[in-house]
C-alpha cells in the first residue's frame, strides 16, 4: 500500500513538473491576431458577382464568420438564393453521431432541404445539384487524411468533374498546420470512401483551400474550381493565435488541445482500446477494462515523449467502445511544441501491444480497421513485427518527400509570419 501511494507521489511530481517546463507552444491568445477568414473575403469582395443567384452549399456548424454568424444567413443578406444544402458527418448542427442512417432532413431553420452528403452517391448528388447554378463549400477541416471532412471535398470534386457547375471553395485555417506533413502515402488497396480516399500523407499539412486546389491539379484537373483564400494568414499558425472562436469540428474535439491529441491517438480507434468517446475527455482519455492505470502510466511515462505526459485515471464510457464499463487509462496532457503524430501513435500501440495479452486488433469483415485509418498495412505490420519506429519511418519517408514536393505549387500561405 505505501509503495502504491508512492508511485501515485511520484506521478503527480512527473506531470507537473514537465508540464511546466521546457520549450512549448503555449496556448494562449495573448498575442493574437485576427486574420480574414475565405468566407468574409467572399462576402466583402466577390458575393456581388453571385447575387440573385441560386446556391448550393456543403457546409455545417462550423461554417461562421469571425462573429459567429452563420454562412447561410450572411450568404441570403448579399441575396444568394440557398437553393439546397448538403451536411457532412455529424450533421449541420455537428451533434449527431449516427448521422448515416438518415437520407435527408427537411429543416424549418435554413428553410431548405438538407441532405446527408454521406450517404449520397454521385449520380444523386449531380441530380440534386440541378437546381443550383454554384456550389460553395465551407466548413472546417482538421488537416487529416482520416478526418472525414476531406473526404466530403473529394467526392463533391468527383461529382463535379467534367461538368461545369463552379465550385467555390472558402478557406479556413488547418488547426494541425504547425505538426507540417506526416505519415504514409495513401495505398489504394486500403481505400474507403470516408476515411482513406484523400491521395496525400495522413497529416498533408495543407488548408482545405490549398488541398483542393492541389486535388484538381494532380488528379481531377476538370472541376470548376474557385479558391478564396484567408488574408494574415500563414502555416505555422496555431489556431488559438488566428483569434477565432474554437468551434468543435465534431462532437469529439470540443477544444483545441483536444485536436491536437486526438491526432497524436487517432490511430488507436484500430485497437480494442477506449479513445474517450463517451467522456468528458474524448481522445484525452485511453484505457481498457483491463488496464491498471498507475501500471499504464508508468510504462507510457516511461517512453519519455517531449510533448505528452500521463496520469492514472479511471472512466465510464456513456456510448462508443466499453459503454458503461470502468476503464482503468490515463489522461493524456499536451505540454506544447512540434511533435510526429504517427511517431506517438506508433510507439503508444506497440507499447500497449507489447505490455498486455488482451491487445487485439480491431476489424470487419476480416479486414483491419487501423490499415484503412493509416492507408497502408504497413504501419501495422512494423508494430506486429516489432520494428523500431525509426525503421518504419524510413520506410515510408520517401513517401512523405515526395508528396512534400508535389504539393509546394498548391500553396498559398508561407510557412512562416516574416516581417516584410
Amino acid at each position: 500500500m505505501a509503495m502504491r501511494k508512492h508511485t501515485y507521489f511520484l506521478l503527480l511530481l512527473l506531470i507537473f513538473s514537465q508540464v511546466s517546463c521546457g520549450k512549448s507552444y503555449h496556448l494562449s491568445n495573448s498575442s493574437s491576431k485576427k486574420i480574414t477568414l475565405g468566407l468574409e473575403n467572399f462576402l466583402k469582395n466577390y458575393a456581388h458577382k453571385y447575387k440573385g443567384k441560386r446556391a448550393a452549399i456543403v457546409t455545417n456548424h462550423s461554417g461562421m464568420d469571425f462573429y459567429l454568424h452563420s454562412n447561410i444567413n450572411l450568404f441570403r443578406d448579399k441575396c444568394i438564393e440557398i437553393a439546397v444544402i448538403f451536411a457532412p458527418e455529424h450533421g449541420l448542427y455537428g451533434y449527431q453521431n449516427e448521422y448515416d442512417k438518415q437520407y435527408f432532413i427537411d429543416d424549418d431553420s435554413p428553410n431548405t432541404i438538407i441532405y446527408n452528403l454521406h450517404f449520397l452517391n454521385h449520380k444523386t448528388f449531380r441530380h440534386l445539384m440541378k437546381v443550383a447554378d454554384f456550389l460553395i463549400f465551407d466548413m472546417q477541416d482538421m488537416g487529416m487524411r482520416c478526418y472525414t471532412y476531406i473526404s466530403s471535398l473529394k467526392f463533391v470534386m468527383d461529382s463535379l468533374a467534367d461538368t461545369d457547375i463552379e465550385l467555390v471553395l472558402l478557406d479556413r485555417p488547418n488547426p494541425l498546420g504547425f505538426l507540417d506533413v506526416d505519415g504514409p502515402f495513401l495505398d489504394n488497396k486500403f481505400y474507403s470512401k470516408h476515411i482513406s480516399s484523400f491521395p496525400a500523407t495522413l497529416y498533408y499539412n495543407m488548408t482545405i483551400g490549398e488541398a483542393g486546389l492541389y486535388y484538381n491539379g494532380e488528379y481531377s484537373k476538370t472541376v470548376k474550381l474557385s479558391v478564396i483564400p484567408m488574408e494574415g494568414y500563414w502555416r505555422e499558425m496555431l489556431y488559438i493565435d488566428t483569434a477565432l472562436s474554437w468551434i468543435p469540428p465534431s462532437p469529439n474535439l470540443p477544444t483545441y488541445v483536444t485536436s491536437i491529441i486526438y491526432s497524436a491517438v487517432v490511430m488507436l480507434e484500430g485497437i480494442n482500446f477506449s479513445v474517450g468517446r463517451g467522456t468528458t475527455k474524448p481522445f484525452e482519455y485511453i484505457g481498457a477494462p483491463w488496464i491498471d492505470p498507475v501500471r499504464f502510466c508508468q510504462e507510457l511515462n516511461d517512453l519519455n515523449f517531449k510533448n505528452f505526459v500521463f496520469r492514472p485515471v479511471y472512466f465510464e464510457p456513456t456510448f462508443s467502445k466499453y459503454k458503461n464499463e470502468k476503464c482503468g487509462g490515463v489522461q493524456i496532457l499536451y505540454t506544447g511544441g512540434k511533435f510526429s503524430p504517427m511517431e506517438i501513435s506508433f510507439k503508444l500501440i506497440s507499447s500497449i501491444r507489447k505490455n498486455y495479452g488482451q491487445f487485439k486488433w480491431e476489424s470487419y469483415r476480416n479486414k483491419y480497421n487501423i490499415d484503412y485509418l493509416a492507408g497502408t498495412d504497413k504501419y501495422r505490420k512494423a508494430i506486429v513485427g516489432d520494428i523500431d519506429y525509426k525503421i518504419f519511418f524510413k520506410e515510408v519517408k520517401n513517401e512523405m518527400d515526395s508528396f512534400f514536393q508535389k504539393r509546394k505549387k498548391y500553396l498559398i500561405y508561407r510557412d512562416y509570419n516574416f516581417p516584410i
